[in-house]
C-alpha cells in the first residue's frame, strides 16, 4: 500500500477540491500523481541541495495542484557502495515513483584511470540498479558531473593534486558516465547527461573569459552550474515547455475575443484606448535565483521553460502601458503586442513576485531542515564504513582496534531514528506551506494607450 506523505494530509482540503481532473505528470519513465515521491540519490553534489532545489521549484510552480514529495538522499563523500548501505531506509522506505542517481565523482577516487577502481564502480552500480529495479520505482541514472582541471590548477597551493589527476580525471568521469548510459540503455532506463552540458558551456564561456568556471573547487558546481544540472535533469526527462499564452483578437464585428493556453481569460472589456481582462493561470513562472543568472541566460531558460506569452491584435498605432493588478509592468508598441511579448522577463509582475516568494521559502527549507536531514545521515554512513573496515581487516590487532571503535561509535546511533522522523515531518510540513503559497490566483490585466 502506498505511503501517504504527511504533507498531503495537511494539504487534504486542496487535494479534495483541485485534483479530480488533473492529469498525471509524465517525467521521463515515470507518471507522477499527487502524493508521489521523487528521490534524488547522490553524493555531496546532491547534498549541496541546489540542483535538487531548483528542480523542486520547477515542479512546485509548474504543477501547483499536483503536490509531489521530494526527498534529497545525498551524502557528502558517498560512493555507490555507501548508497547501497542506506538504500532501504533512505530511499525505498519513501516508496518512490522516480529515483535519479548522481554518483561516480568519488568512485573514481580522484586519480588516473584504474581498471580495478572502475570494476568496483561497475559492480556496486550494477548492484544498486538491480536493487532499485526490484522496486516499483522508475530509475534514471545520471552521469557523473565535470571535474574542472583548470580550476584545480588555479588552487594547487591550497589543494595539491597529482599531474595525472589534473590531466585525466575529467576523462575518467566521462568514461564512467559513458558506461553508465550504456548500462541504462541495456536495462531500458532513461538516463540523464549532466557531464556534457557542464563541459560544453564552460568551454563556450572561456572563449570570452579564459578563467571562467562553474566549479570553483573543481568538483562541486556552484549555483550557476547546478542550474545547468537542473536544466539537464528536466530536459532529459522531457519537462521543457511554457507556462501560458494569451491571444486577443479583433473580430469582424469590431469586438474582441480571447483564447488562452495554461489558464482562463474572463471579463474581457475593451475600446480603442483600453483592454481589460482577468486571467487565472494554472501555474507560475519558474523563477531562478540571481546567483544563477549567467547560466539562465546561456540556456535561454525563461523562454524555454517559463514562457508567458501575450499577443494582442488590432490595436491602433501607438504605445500601450501594461499593468497587472495596478502594478505597471512596462510599455509596448502596438507592433510588439501584435507580434508577441513574454511576461516572464519582467520580475515585477504579480505572478513572478509570487513565484519568487515560493522559491525563497523553498530555499529556506533546503538550507535549514533539509540540510539538517542530510547531515543527520553522516553518523550511520560513517558507522557502515567502519563496520566494513572491521570486516576487511587482515591482522588481529587492527581488527580488534577497529571493532572496539565500532562498538563505541554505535552509541552515536541512539535517538537517530526518532530525530530522523522528526526532521522528515518538519520537511513535509514546510513543503505543504510552500505548495499553498504557490497556488495561482486571478489577476486583472489592463492594456492602456499612453501615446
Amino acid at each position: 500500500m502506498r505511503r501517504v506523505p504527511h504533507f498531503l494530509l495537511l494539504f487534504g482540503l486542496l487535494l479534495s477540491t483541485a485534483f479530480a481532473d488533473d492529469p498525471v505528470i509524465e517525467v521521463g519513465p515515470a507518471e507522477l500523481d499527487a502524493g508521489d515521491t521523487i528521490v534524488f540519490l547522490g553524493d555531496s553534489i546532491t547534498h549541496q541541495r541546489l540542483y535538487t532545489q531548483y528542480i523542486e521549484d520547477f515542479f512546485i510552480t509548474r504543477f501547483p495542484n499536483v503536490p509531489l514529495h521530494f526527498h534529497n538522499a545525498g551524502i557528502g563523500g558517498d560512493k555507490a557502495w555507501d548508497a547501497l548501505e542506506r538504500l532501504e531506509r533512505d530511499v525505498l522506505s519513501k516508496d518512490p515513483e522516480l529515483v535519479t542517481i548522481l554518483l561516480g565523482m568519488n568512485d573514481g577516487r580522484y586519480q588516473a584511470f584504474d581498471h580495478e577502481i572502475f570494476s568496483t564502480y561497475q559492480t556496486d552500480m550494477n548492484t544498486l540498479l538491480d536493487r532499485l529495479q526490484e522496486s516499483p520505482a522508475a530509475v534514471a541514472p545520471i552521469t557523473p558531473t565535470m571535474f574542472d582541471a583548470h580550476a584545480a590548477r588555479a588552487m594547487l597551493k591550497k589543494r595539491p593534486r597529482d599531474e595525472s589527476t589534473l590531466q585525466q580525471y575529467n576523462a575518467v568521469l566521462a568514461y564512467f558516465g559513458t558506461w553508465l548510459r550504456g548500462e541504462a540503455d541495456r536495462r531500458g532506463m532513461r538516463s540523464i547527461d549532466m557531464f556534457s552540458p557542464l563541459n560544453q558551456l564552460t568551454r563556450q564561456a572561456r572563449l570570452e573569459d579564459p578563467e571562467f568556471t562553474f566549479i570553483q573547487d573543481a568538483i562541486h558546481p556552484g549555483a550557476a552550474g547546478q542550474l545547468i544540472m537542473a536544466h539537464a535533469w528536466l530536459e532529459n526527462l522531457g519537462m521543457q515547455g511554457g507556462v501560458s499564452n494569451i491571444v486577443i483578437v479583433q473580430t469582424p464585428k469590431g469586438d474582441r475575443k480571447a483564447r488562452a493556453a495554461g489558464g482562463k481569460v474572463s471579463d474581457l472589456v475593451s475600446d480603442d484606448q483600453r483592454i481589460e481582462f482577468t486571467f487565472h493561470a494554472e501555474s507560475l513562472p519558474w523563477v531562478t535565483p540571481p546567483e544563477t543568472e549567467v547560466a539562465a541566460k546561456m540556456l535561454k531558460l525563461d523562454h524555454r521553460f517559463s514562457r508567458e506569452g501575450l499577443q494582442v491584435h488590432g490595436l491602433p498605432q501607438g504605445k500601450y502601458k501594461l499593468s497587472i493588478d495596478d502594478v505597471e509592468v512596462t510599455t509596448f508598441s502596438n507592433a510588439q503586442l501584435a507580434s508577441h511579448v513574454e511576461l516572464q522577463r519582467y520580475p515585477s509582475t504579480p505572478q513572478s513576485v509570487q513565484a519568487a516568494k515560493v522559491v525563497a521559502m523553498n530555499k529556506q527549507r533546503n538550507e535549514s531542515t533539509i540540510r539538517q536531514l542530510r547531515d543527520h545521515w553522516y553518523t550511520p554512513r560513517n558507522l557502515a564504513r567502519l563496520r566494513r573496515s572491521v570486516e576487511e581487516a587482515t591482522d588481529p590487532p587492527t581488527e580488534e582496534k577497529l571493532a572496539a571503535k565500532y562498538e563505541a561509535d554505535q552509541k552515536k546511533m541512539e535517538g537517530f531514528e526518532e530525530r530522523l522522523v522528526e526532521l522528515e515531518k518538519q520537511a513535509d510540513d514546510e513543503l505543504a506551506e510552500i505548495y499553498q503559497a504557490a497556488q495561482p490566483i486571478p489577476h486583472r490585466y489592463v492594456i492602456e494607450r499612453v501615446q
